[in-house]
């Protein structure tokens, strides 16, 4: 399959950004979940600002980058309204729109809107242009076909969906709205609403409806080539769709916002309220999170690796060195085995941004501790009160301790079976020291 140049030089900078962290810049999916618009981690779904813009009634249905604005559709309230970077409304584009849905940035110099409706001196089924001040450059008929949603393709095509049992497709056209064909001909879905290239060659897209006798609704992956059905899940009356960096796609319903696993075909529910169309949005730069805390020299037994480590939060990115962590570049795998008198750095990274690092020295000793590890139990882990420690030899005290080295509290005992209470103590990781016959073992233990 032959890609097209400049789709092929996106797609591949869009990896490079999935797998890269920007200090200056945060990618963000946004999601229209009126009355709301919700921001999502463009790398794993997961919701950043649950309520980032208050909209108006008026099915609030798609949003889009604007340069240093933010666009958004009103398909009942039939109007655009124009917002800044950080969610403040600057102005409203009324007048000669109705049932209006999807838009696209068009060849950076124009927007195109989907209109459905004559009200409000509408043109009935069209596609209306506007120039990035919003002044109303005329409009395309789609010839009584009612249209969904619009992509550029960045190679001088512009895709538009389209519904209706014997109508849905995917249109190709010029930048000059000159009908160049279909990527996926009618009556092979209903419904086709929003659109996204997740790929060369791929297209996603969220379909509403049923075609009696014919194929179901659902999220879909289509041939950018001949419009072939490459994936099908059969996931209901679907609205919007988009690409996260780790592999898994978002849709929409009036279920709510899902998060779906291409490689097991199992949807996550990530948020209940009625969902509408994705947009992705470049905001202004990144607020660091709080730096990781801990110990800042530490000792382990031959054979330890990063995961031993004792710092929170325990979800901690691993650098090596201090230029890796600052920049966020050269990650350390989990399983790295530590060595004897390295330094190794921690960072704390929330949707996308840096936390200061945390610098840990660590030193290693002879694992000649005769503890024997085979016959000792710990149970539950995470705990909310009493820690159950069981062992085949008697256990004369349990030093506990907070991820700082701090002693919290200590327990003197003389038992093969010993209770701790750690109600008192507040939720954190604590290291738990069991002491038996001159050797000892300490282990994480979560108290919430």
């Amino acid at each position: 399959m032959k890609l097209k140049t400049t789709q092929l030089i996106a797609f591949v900078l869009l990896c490079v950004l999935s797998f890269s962290y920007s200090l200056e810049a945060q990618e963000r999916i946004a999601v229209i979940q009126s009355p709301n618009v919700v921001l999502l981690d463009p790398m794993t779904g997961d919701i950043i600002d649950p309520s980032f813009i208050v909209l108006d009634a008026g099915t609030p249905k798609a949003l889009i980058q604007v340069g240093d604005e933010i666009w958004i559709s009103y398909q009942i309230g039939d109007k655009i309204e124009r917002y800044d970077l950080d969610g403040n409304l600057l102005s409203t584009i009324s007048g000669g729109l109705d049932n209006i849905k999807g838009m696209a940035l068009i060849n950076e110099s124009e927007v195109w809107l989907t209109n459905a409706g004559s009200q409000n001196g509408a043109p009935d089924d069209a596609i209306i242009r506007f120039d990035l001040d919003g002044n109303n450059l005329g409009f395309f008929s789609t010839a009584g076909v009612s249209a969904f949603d619009i992509v550029d393709n960045g190679d001088g095509e512009v895709y538009i969906s389209y519904i209706g049992a014997s109508t849905s497709k995917i249109e190709r056209r010029d930048y000059d709205g000159n009908v160049l064909g279909n990527i996926l001909e009618p009556g092979v879905v209903n419904f086709i609403q929003q659109i996204e290239i997740e790929e060369p060659g791929v297209i996603l897209a969220a379909v509403f409806s049923i075609i009696s006798g014919g194929n179901q609704n659902g999220l879909y992956r289509f041939s950018e080539t001949d419009g072939s059905i490459l994936d099908f899940w059969n996931e209901g009356n679907l609205r919007g769709v988009a690409k996260l960096g780790n592999g898994e796609i978002l849709w929409t319903s009036a279920s709510g916002v899902h998060r779906l696993d291409p490689a097991t075909g199992i949807s996550t529910l990530i948020s209940g309220d009625s969902g509408q169309y994705f947009g992705r949005l470049t905001l202004d730069g990144c607020t660091a999170p709080p730096a990781p805390t801990g110990d800042t020299e530490q000792t382990f037994n031959e054979g330890a690796t990063l995961v031993d480590i004792v710092v929170d939060p325990t979800d901690v990115t691993w650098f090596a060195t201090e230029a890796d962590a600052l920049a966020g570049t050269n990650p350390l795998p989990l399983n790295t085995v530590l060595v004897d008198g390295e330094t190794y750095y921690a960072v704390n990274i929330v949707a996308g941004c840096l936390s200061d690092p945390l610098a840990i020295t660590v030193t290693i000793t002879l694992n000649l501790n005769d503890f024997d590890d085979s016959n000792f139990s710990f149970h539950p882990n995470p705990t909310n009160d009493i820690l159950y420690l069981d062992y085949n030899k008697t256990i004369s005290e349990v030093v506990i301790s907070n991820i700082l080295g701090q002693v919290v509290k200590v327990q003197k005992a003389n038992s093969k079976a010993v209770e701790v209470d750690m109600s008192a103590l507040s939720n954190a990781t604590y290291l738990v020291k069991i002491v038996s016959e001159g050797h000892s073992k300490t282990v994480k233990v979560i108290k919430q």
